[in-house]
């Protein structure tokens, strides 16, 4: 029986939000016993090397609070991987902070620096984190559509949506759920549309060097003047397969890092101490050095694995340029929206669970009644995104 509230429930702050499309696919697939290449998790383990620094940690005693900004040792890595790979250097003590997942430090910037009556401009499709933030903030969210067929940054849309009012501009790069990466390019036009502006950038590179065919695996950090005004989230689960640790950072000027840290220490404080400790042990030998070089092949690999299975149906497709997510289109043998078909298929027998494209846009967007595109997460093991090819090409008729 559930308990029912005494009192006036307040009015909610988030009226138009509920249950996340990954929390609820993930949960109809287990229900339904389907395939699950919806939520992006990987389904391999974190290295053994790495397991066992971090049990280290635990029997070394580090199972108390962590520094508030993160493990020291840990901060200084992420400081000196960034100089090595951009050539900006960050201050690990005042400019560098680790939280509970990337979720919370992006959660951290956004409510430490927009305010009532700020703008953050969202470039759609995107991730849905951002949105219900800004709003929480009381921010107003201004939406800049990627451009179709190849889901590029419309730069010159955003010069038509930045004004004085603009606090933030959100990026992500390699891009969810599309995959799309930056060039430099795109840095230095995202540099000219913002100098002059107060705006800051708050680049989600989660997915940082898993990049494919032999891409730079470029960050905001890599465009001095673009650094200058960015905060910069990364995650160690992605790229070290461990999700459910929840071990994220942020790199920023330390003007911004300020702010946020004010947010931080009141919402996560710190996390998990001693896997930040067994990271920051792993990282520092060769053994985490060989792992990271060798990521960006092993996804291309595997996204390769699954677009090669495909390649042959009537599933359409461009390869992913970066992170683990392949956006398929199914509009040549099914024509049911994708909310509606996601389900469906869930809840097939032999199914399979994907997550709909249209769940990246705003609610109200008229592609929630027309798209036939769904996300798939290849971050699996080759027998799984078998079975994965199997169930999508039998979909496909093939």
């Amino acid at each position: 029986m559930n308990m029912e509230f005494s009192g006036h429930l307040p009015a909610s702050k988030l009226p138009q939000v509920g249950t996340t499309i990954f929390t609820e696919m993930s949960a109809l697939a287990a229900e339904c016993g389907a395939l699950n290449v919806a939520q992006g998790f990987p389904d391999m383990e974190p290295p053994a090397v790495l397991r066992r620094a971090v049990a280290r940690a635990m029997e070394d005693g580090a199972n108390q609070y962590a520094p508030m900004a993160g493990n020291v040792r840990l901060r200084e890595w992420i400081a000196e991987d960034l100089e090595a790979r951009t050539g900006t250097a960050y201050d690990p003590g005042s400019e560098i902070t680790i939280g509970a997942g990337a979720s919370s430090v992006l959660f951290a910037a956004i409510m430490a620096l927009v305010s009532e009556g700020d703008e953050v401009i969202i470039m759609e499709p995107a991730y849905d984190l951002y949105a219900p933030v800004v709003r929480l903030a009381g921010g107003t969210v201004r939406r800049l559509e990627r451009t179709l067929p190849d889901y590029g940054l419309d730069f010159e849309g955003l010069r038509t949506v930045l004004s004085r009012h603009t606090r933030m501009v959100v990026v992500n790069s390699p891009h969810n759920p599309t995959g799309v990466t930056w060039t430099r390019d795109d840095l230095e036009a995202l540099h000219r549309c913002l100098d002059g502006s107060d705006a800051v950038v708050l680049s989600d590179e989660v997915y940082g060097p898993i990049v494919h065919d032999g891409r730079e695996a470029l960050s905001a950090a890599h465009h001095p003047d673009l650094a200058r005004r960015s905060l910069i989230a990364g995650s160690f689960g992605k790229v070290l397969h461990a999700t459910g640790w929840k071990i994220g950072w942020l790199a920023g000027a330390a003007e911004l890092m300020t702010e946020v840290r004010k947010v931080h220490q009141y919402d996560v404080f710190s996390t998990g101490a001693p896997f930040q400790a067994g990271i920051a042990e792993f990282l520092s030998n060769w053994e985490g050095q060989t792992h990271l070089a060798k990521l960006a092949e092993s996804y291309t690999l595997l996204r390769d694995r699954l677009c090669d299975g495909l390649r042959d149906s009537a599933w359409s497709f461009t390869p992913a340029e970066g992170g683990y997510f392949q956006v398929l289109d199914y509009g040549a043998f099914h024509t049911e929206p994708d909310q509606e078909t996601v389900r469906a298929w869930t809840r097939a027998p032999q199914g399979i669970a994907t997550i709909p494209l249209s769940s990246f846009y705003d609610p109200s967007h008229p592609l929630r009644s027309i798209s036939t595109r769904v996300r798939v997460c290849f971050a699996k093991q080759p027998d799984t995104l078998d079975q994965a090819i199997d169930r999508l090409r039998k979909l496909a008729g093939a």
